[in-house]
C-alpha cells in the first residue's frame, strides 16, 4: 500500500485571501476569510509543490509540472524523476523544477512547454529559493553526499545562475548537516536561512540530553560571500525541536517562521533581533543550546506534522501534514488563531504508523523521531555507534524499505527481526517506552513502503546478463526477488572499527556483516556497513576486497559502468527485478 502526502504544499494567490494547497492527489482553494475549501482539481499523481504567478498555478506531481488557469487544468511538461518545488522566476516567467532522483534543476519555458536547460544540483534536491533580483536560484539538498568515513559529512546548498543557466558554486552546510527541507531568502537578499537536522554522528549514542544525538538547526548563509555564516540551534536545553522544516521571512523582515514537523510546532522568530545577537556572539552558536531565548516564540499547533507556510490573510498558515489541517497564527505570534480540516480522513494502521514514525513528541525531550535518522524510511548517509553491538564500531543508517521480508536486523543481525528492532530503537534512541500498539503501527508503516524502480536502459540490460553470469557471481550472494541471501559473509574490509563485543565483554574482530538488499540500491549511498564508498562503481571495483563479493577485476570500464546501471535499476518490479 503506497501512503500519499497531505498538505505537501502551500501557496497564498494574489488576492491575500486564497490559499492553494495539496491534499493526496488534489489540489484545493482554501479560503482563508471564510475558512472553507472552494475548489479542487484531482491529479494523477502525488503533488510535492506549488507555485503561484497571479492567476497562473504550477503543480509539481509525478514526474511532470502541471499547469492551472482560471481553475482548469491545463497542459503540462514532463521535467524529470522526482519532480519538487517549482519556482517562477517574476521576470523573465521562466519555471524552475527539481528532479529530486535525478539531482538535477529543470529550466522551463510554461508557455511553450519546453524545457530549455537541465542543471545538475547534487543529491536528493529538496528546496529551492530565488534571490529578490531574480539572478540566483540557491537549491538546499535533502542528504550528504560524501563517504560516511570522510573527516566532513554533510549536505549542501547550490547555486545556480539563473540568467546563464549554469552552476556557480556550492556551499557545504556544517559537519553532521542533513534532512535539509527548506530554505528562503532575506527580503534584502543579503541572507539566505537553511534548515536541517544537525547530528552529532560522531558520539555514541549513550543518552539524548541537550542534543547529543540529534539537534535541529537553521544555517544562515551569507548570499554575496556565498558561505557560511552562522548555524543557530532551535532547540531549549530541554526541549528539542525536532525535524525543522519549511522556513519563511516576513516581506518586511521583521521575523523569521520556522515549522518543526517533529514537535507540531511553529517557531516565531525576530530576525533583526537575532542577527544583531549572532553579530556580538563570539563562541560557535552551533554548540549553544538557548541562543534563541527571549526572541523566538515557540508556538504549539493544533494538528500534527507541521510542514508548508503560507503568510496571508494576516497569519501565518501551516499545512499539517498527518491530521489534513491548517493552522493559523498571527503573525505577531502572540496567539493561535484557528484550525481547519481539508476533508475528512480515514486513519488506517498505516498511516497512523507513519505518524508516529514522524512524531517526535513522545521521545524524551523531544529531540528526534524516527525519521530523523531515516527520512521517507530510508537513510541519513551518516555512520551512527549503536549500542546493540558495543561501542566504538559506528555502522551506516540503513533504509527500513523491506526490513521486515529480510529477516534479522541491523548489519551484524543482532536484532532477530524487524519487529523486535523498531521496539529496541523506541527504547534505545527515542529513550520511551514502547507500546505495542504503537510499534505495531510503525511495522504496519514499514511494511506498506515499496522500493522505487530505478531507471531501465541498454546499459543496464547489459548488465543485468553481467550480474547473473557465473564469471561475475553477485547473484549468489544478492539473488533476487529480494537480492538478498540473508545471510552474513565476510566482505574484507578489516577495518579498525569492524569489531564487536565478545562474551567477556573484550572487542574482538568483527568480519561477516549480513547481505543488504540490493533494492533500490540507488538511492541510499553510501555503502557497505560503514558507508566508505560513495558511489556503486566505486563499491564493485576499488571496495571488492580479494574478490569476495563477486568477481570484478577482470570487468572493463564499460561492463563497470553496464553493471552500474543494473544496480541503479533494481526496484520493486519491473524487467531488473526479475531475472
Amino acid at each position: 500500500m503506497l501512503l500519499l502526502a497531505l498538505c505537501a504544499s502551500l501557496m497564498a494567490v494574489s488576492d491575500g485571501r486564497t490559499l492553494v494547497t495539496t491534499h493526496s492527489r488534489s489540489v484545493l482553494w482554501f479560503d482563508a476569510a471564510r475558512g472553507v475549501v472552494t475548489g479542487r482539481i484531482a491529479l494523477s499523481a502525488e503533488p510535492n509543490g506549488i507555485a503561484v504567478h497571479g492567476p497562473e498555478i504550477y503543480v509539481a506531481a509525478g514526474d511532470s509540472v502541471y499547469s492551472i488557469l482560471g481553475g482548469r487544468l491545463g497542459g503540462s511538461v514532463r521535467s524529470g524523476w522526482g519532480v519538487r518545488s517549482p519556482v517562477r522566476n517574476p521576470l523573465t516567467g521562466e519555471l524552475y523544477v527539481l528532479n529530486r532522483f535525478d539531482g538535477t534543476v529543470s529550466f522551463i519555458d510554461p508557455v511553450r512547454k519546453t524545457i530549455s536547460a537541465v542543471v545538475q544540483a547534487g543529491r536528493e534536491p529538496y528546496a529551492s529559493a530565488l534571490t529578490p533580483d531574480a539572478a540566483q536560484l540557491w537549491v538546499a539538498c535533502l542528504l550528504p553526499e560524501q563517504p560516511a568515513t570522510a573527516a566532513v559529512v554533510a549536505a549542501k546548498v547550490s547555486v545556480i545562475d539563473a540568467v546563464r543557466r549554469k552552476p556557480i558554486t556550492s556551499i557545504l552546510l556544517p559537519n553532521g548537516s542533513t534532512g535539509v527541507r527548506g530554505i528562503a531568502i532575506s527580503p534584502d537578499g543579503k541572507y539566505a536561512f537553511v534548515t536541517h537536522i544537525l547530528a552529532r554522528y560522531t558520539v555514541h549514542t549513550t543518552q539524548l540530553e541537550q542534543g547529543w544525538i540529534n539537534t535541529n538547526a537553521l544555517t544562515i548563509l551569507d548570499v554575496r560571500k556565498r558561505a557560511v555564516y552562522r548555524t543557530v540551534l532551535l532547540d531549549d536545553a530541554d526541549a528539542g525541536a525536532a525535524n525543522p522544516w519549511a522556513v519563511a521571512v516576513r516581506p518586511d523582515g521583521k521575523r523569521l517562521y520556522v515549522t518543526h514537523a517533529g514537535t507540531d510546532e511553529l517557531s516565531s522568530i525576530d530576525l533583526p533581533a537575532m542577527l544583531a545577537r549572532l553579530l556580538q556572539y563570539e563562541g560557535d552558536p552551533a554548540n549553544q543550546l538557548g541562543l534563541l531565548q527571549g526572541i523566538r516564540s515557540r508556538i504549539a499547533l493544533p494538528g500534527k506534522g507541521a510542514r508548508a507556510i503560507a503568510l496571508a490573510a494576516g497569519g501565518v498558515w501551516v499545512a499539517e501534514e498527518f491530521s489534513g489541517t491548517l493552522a493559523k497564527v498571527r503573525e505577531d505570534a502572540r496567539a493561535e488563531v484557528g484550525s481547519f480540516r481539508l476533508a475528512e480522513r480515514k486513519i488506517t494502521e498505516e498511516r497512523r504508523g507513519e505518524t508516529l514514525f514522524h512524531d517526535a513528541t513522545w521521545c524524551f525531550q523531544r529531540w528526534q523521531s524516527c525519521a530523523s535518522c531515516h527520512p521517507d524510511g530510508r537513510n541519513d548517509g551518516l555512520n551512527w555507534d549503536l549500542l546493540n553491538d558495543g561501542l566504538g564500531n559506528p555502522k551506516n543508517t540503513k533504509s527500513l524499505v523491506y526490513s521486515h521480508r529480510t529477516g534479522a536486523a541491523m548489519w551484524t543481525g543482532v536484532r532477530p527481526d524487524a519487529d523486535y528492532a523498531i521496539r529496541s530503537g523506541m527504547n534505545h534512541i527515542l529513550f520511551a517506552e514502547p507500546r505495542d500498539s504503537d510499534a505495531s503501527a510503525i511495522a504496519a508503516y514499514l511494511q506498506s513502503l515499496v522500493p522505487l524502480t530505478g531507471k531501465w536502459g541498454q546499459a543496464a540490460e547489459r548488465g543485468k546478463k553481467l550480474y547473473f553470469s557465473k564469471d561475475v557471481g553477485c547473484a549468489s550472494c544478492h539473488p533476487p526477488p529480494l537480492y538478498t541471501d540473508m545471510e552474513k559473509h565476510d566482505v574484507g574490509t578489516r577495518s579498525p572499527i569492524d569489531v564487536t563485543n565478545g562474551p567477556a565483554g573484550a572487542p574482538i574482530a568483527q568480519q561477516e556483516f549480513k547481505t543488504p538488499s540490493l533494492l533500490e540500491l540507488w538511492r541510499t549511498a553510501p555503502y557497505m556497513h560503514d558507508g566508505r564508498y560513495a558511489t556503486i562503481e566505486e563499491t564493485i571495483t576499488t571496495g571488492n576486497h580479494n574478490g569476495l563479493r563477486g568477481k570484478t577485476s577482470q570487468l572493463s570500464r564499460e561492463e563497470i559502468r553496464d553493471l552500474a546501471e543494473f544496480l541503479r535499476s533494481l526496484g520493486s518490479d519491473g524487467p531488473a527485478s526479475r531475472p
